[in-house]
């Protein structure tokens, strides 16, 4: 397959991914929309994060057909073309089942304000009640995080690269978050939240600067 930019970009993301912790197995998927027609791009199903390479990357139109090779996806797929649907403003998506987003997952609550960087999801993620798109759909709305109860979470963006760096912040607050879960550790002031926010997301663009680690860190990373 010829390795065009979005093909790249995808395989980068899933490698980045893999290089921050998000990649236990079997069962994560990055997709990037088309945007001149209803298609998306999508890793396939039968290898991890961390193993993906351009030809392991599967294009499907938004009834689940394969219009690029013949690989196996994740039944997953659902929900990705059932987001762009929905929400023009996304045209990247990432879900894993990264070891601490899972154990936040099963606590089955959102992520708690514990951290600075944790304003990032702040006003900003929701809970599906379940792992269907019919649930993820409805409870997603416009945020850009949804945490899905003994499942895992899912991230969105304008960008590959802003939903891959969410995705990693958000494994790495929700680390932050369960160690700290049986503790009296408390959460940020809720007057310093938004400012906040406002500063790493807009100001220091953090998930910019997150992403083009990401970029080094893939370069970097055998599986």
């Amino acid at each position: 397959m010829m390795a065009t930019e979005p093909v790249v970009d995808l395989v980068t993301a899933c490698k980045a991914l893999a290089a921050r912790g998000c990649d236990t197995g079997i069962g994560g998927h990055v997709s990037l929309r088309d945007p001149e027609r209803n298609e998306f791009w999508i890793n396939c199903f039968d290898r991890t994060l961390g193993e993906m390479t351009v030809s392991d990357v599967v294009k499907l139109d938004y009834l689940g057909n394969n219009v690029l090779n013949d690989r196996v996806v994740s039944p997953g797929w659902e929900f990705h073309a059932g987001i762009y649907a929905q929400r023009p403003d996304v045209n990247a998506i990432v879900h894993t089942h990264g070891f601490w987003v899972t154990a936040l997952a099963s606590l089955n609550r959102p992520l708690r304000m514990r951290h600075n960087l944790c304003t990032l999801f702040y006003e900003d993620q929701v809970m599906s009640p379940d792992d269907s798109f019919d649930s993820i759909g409805a409870a997603l709305g416009q945020a850009s995080t949804i945490i899905i109860p003994w499942h895992g979470a899912i991230t969105v963006g304008r960008s590959i690269g802003r939903a891959a760096a969410l995705h990693a912040t958000l494994e790495d607050m929700a680390k932050l978050d369960v160690t700290l879960d049986q503790s009296e550790a408390p959460e940020l002031p809720e007057e310093a939240r938004l400012p906040l926010r406002k500063l790493i997301d807009e100001v220091a663009c953090y998930l910019e600067q997150t992403w083009t680690l990401m970029i080094r860190q893939a370069d970097r990373y055998n599986p």
